[in-house]
């Protein structure tokens, strides 16, 4: 173990994220599609990330529904986070839609390809999606890394123990106990990450290659420059810079290591641990940064939103179907309410783009023309996701008097 992990001794975790990321990359151009055999690495550190994830989150939240004792309190940051949340994601899909339009993203894709068949899932009301939220087997809930069930059951099983007086306290203490245990496994299991990274980046590459991307470079400039804006003048800016009164140089700085990694894996409930790190340095408090990033992770999306409008857009110029100014504000609404009522579903972004695209009627079919990119635009859109929750989890902090810094 420890020869594994020595050539990473003394450099930080940003660093050993871009050599992985930098080697993957030469390696995928290097081995083509043989450099898919490099993925298992990807695989152990997402699995790894994955075993934490949900143990973390149980303790977290236990420990801040514990600690803070008022449910007015928590009732307020869950409120303020929703709104934020929302909000965000309705000027995500405004600038989406923007820019693609501007960019004329369409224009130049011929449909006469093979589309290939995409499995429909069916979509899932928001109702069913708040019933679903409440557990019927925790066990099962923490098995399957559902994460919505657990922070539920967190936060009522955390009152509960904050009620109890000394006999709760001492499973408390516990819980606490557990928290920190997880924070140092999570520190071991990201000392992995080099390799992961160089694994995943390498399969990328080698996988899908300069061909299949020419013919959809608009599509891509499309949602990079999107989420580029968005990052900077909209999270950096508006939400961090002149609502949450951070500096935004300060808040990029302190989030390049998560950034770094969510952008390799494409995952944002992996990104937790690593998120939760940064807000805290930031001054973030521990109830809210514990509630706002945990939830954030499988209900804000704020890249997801972009990808929406970027795929409404390719899929209507590349079929010739103009869309009026009030069908791209259904497309706004839609989208909107879709990142929460989709929120905790097995492949979400499927699902939304699903909703998203019946409601205007745009053919299905698009999503297998965007099927072959899709790791390339995931790996676009997925970073304004979990910067969205730490710039959110900064507001909250700010409105509630409880951020220092």
């Amino acid at each position: 173990m420890g020869f594994i992990f020595k050539p990473w001794k003394n450099l930080s975790l940003f660093k050993r994220i871009m050599v992985g990321f930098v080697l993957g990359i030469i390696a995928g151009f290097i081995f083509g599609e043989k450099a898919s055999m490099f993925n298992f690495l990807g695989t152990i550190l997402t699995n790894l990330l994955m075993m934490v994830v949900a143990p973390l989150v149980l303790c977290l939240l236990v420990c801040a529904a514990g600690d803070m004792g008022d449910a007015k309190r928590l009732g307020r940051i869950g409120i303020k986070s929703v709104a934020i949340f929302l909000s965000s994601t309705a000027l995500a899909i405004v600038l989406g839609l923007v820019i693609s339009n501007l960019i004329n993203i369409g224009s130049g894709i011929s449909i006469n390809v093979d589309i290939a068949k995409v499995e429909q899932k069916e979509t899932v009301s928001m109702l069913d999606t708040l019933i679903n939220i409440i557990p019927k087997n925790i066990f099962k809930s923490l098995a399957e890394g559902d994460l919505l069930q657990i922070i539920f059951f967190a936060l009522i099983f955390g009152f509960s123990l904050s009620r109890l007086g000394d006999t709760g306290k001492k499973l408390l203490d516990i819980f606490e106990a557990g928290q920190k245990s997880m924070e140092k496994l999570t520190d071991i299991v990201l000392q992995f990450t080099p390799y992961g990274v160089f694994g995943l980046m390498a399969n990328v590459i080698g996988t899908n290659g300069a061909d299949i991307l020419i013919p959809y470079l608009k599509s891509i400039a499309a949602l990079y420059l999107s989420s580029l804006i968005y990052l900077i003048f909209v999270q950096g800016i508006l939400m961090v810079g002149i609502i949450g009164k951070v500096n935004p140089i300060k808040f990029f700085k302190t989030m390049k290591e998560p950034m770094a990694f969510v952008f390799a894996t494409c995952s944002s409930v992996a990104t937790i641990p690593l998120n939760l790190e940064s807000v805290k340095k930031l001054g973030v408090d521990d109830e809210t940064a514990n509630f706002v990033i945990p939830f954030g992770a499988v209900v804000n999306m704020n890249g997801t939103a972009i990808y929406q409008a970027v795929a409404v857009v390719f899929t209507a110029q590349v079929f010739g179907i103009d869309l009026s100014f009030t069908e791209q504000a259904m497309v706004m609404l839609t989208a909107t309410l879709a990142s929460i009522g989709t929120a905790g579903i097995p492949g979400s972004g499927l699902v939304m783009l699903t909703i998203v695209l019946s409601s205007v009627n745009l053919p299905m079919e698009a999503i297998g023309l965007l099927a072959g990119i899709d790791r390339i635009l995931n790996m676009g859109r997925v970073v304004p996701n979990i910067v969205g929750d730490a710039a959110t989890s900064i507001i909250v902090a700010r409105t509630e008097k409880t951020l220092n810094n």
